[in-house]
């Protein structure tokens, strides 16, 4: 088996709504998704009741995967041919006298035995939030981004560069197990996954935290910097962040470790990889 691995990317998701647009949003349905979160139980404040006491504007990474198998094999297979009639006493096919075969339905046939040289490929794309949890997040791959060109300086101002839990290798050992299945066949030819993107994203994401003074109690509102959802009972990360974003860190796929990314150890793999520049 042969894995070929694309040259590892990083990108930069432009945000659609800047940070002010967002608080303004939310400052107008504060009530109802503070109160919403805190539960019915509790009174219906005042707006002048909620206060924002903190916010955080942070980039959250999401891998995004293509990936190829392409599979040419041999596999035995008999078929099963019926005839015109109980008259017929054997065929001749393909240079080969073959007997006839009643069932015992009455029907007539006869086998015949050949090889299928088969050609498989599959082309299936794949998305996982920072902790490696596979979800759908296609709907972000039609928002503009810039290429990040050195994941160890990227640090824009008075934003929160989260950095993924899940790196490139568990991403990978994921999809492999998902795409890497079984073969029934008698030969192999030529088995090759081809990755053909393999890229981290950085989307952008306000947390708001709130405070209803009279009741002492707080709530984060995240709101997505793209789309313009909002996701109550948030939480702010600021002071869980205890990694570095560096390119050997994240992008950790090495010709040593493939074996064991690819499901059934005993599997013979061949890496080729793409030739990044890690220097930049």
């Amino acid at each position: 088996m042969d894995i070929y691995l694309a040259a590892e990317r990083a990108f930069h998701l432009i945000p659609q709504i800047s940070l002010e647009v967002a608080r303004d949003r939310l400052e107008q349905k504060k009530t109802s998704l503070v109160t919403g979160t805190l539960g019915a139980l509790l009174a219906r404040p005042k707006p002048d009741d909620i206060q924002v006491v903190s916010f955080e504007n942070r980039l959250e990474a999401f891998w995004l995967i293509n990936v190829v198998v392409h599979t040419v094999f041999e596999r035995n297979q008999t078929y099963t041919i019926p005839v015109s009639g109980k008259e017929v006493d054997h065929v001749t096919a393909l240079g080969q006298d073959l007997p006839v075969n009643v069932t015992n339905k009455g029907a007539v046939n006869f086998l015949l035995v050949g090889v299928e040289h088969c050609v498989e490929e599959s082309k299936d794309c794949f998305t996982f939030d920072g902790f490696g949890k596979k979800v759908d997040l296609s709907k972000y791959k039609s928002f503009a981004r810039t290429e990040i060109s050195d994941l160890g300086k990227f640090a824009p101002a008075g934003v929160l560069v989260v950095p993924p839990e899940a790196h490139a290798s568990t991403i990978v050992r994921a999809v492999l197990a998902d795409v890497i299945k079984p073969v029934q066949a008698q030969v192999i030819h030529e088995e090759k996954v081809t990755v053909e993107t393999l890229e981290i994203n950085f989307r952008p994401v306000y947390a708001l935290e709130y405070e209803w003074v009279t009741k002492g109690k707080r709530v984060v509102l995240e709101f997505d910097g793209l789309t313009g959802e909002v996701h109550a009972g948030g939480k702010k990360l600021n002071d869980q962040i205890k990694g570095m974003v560096t390119r050997d860190l994240i992008f950790d796929v090495t010709a040593d470790a493939i074996g064991l990314l690819v499901p059934g150890g005993s599997i013979a793999v061949k890496l080729v990889k793409a030739v990044v520049d890690r220097g930049k």
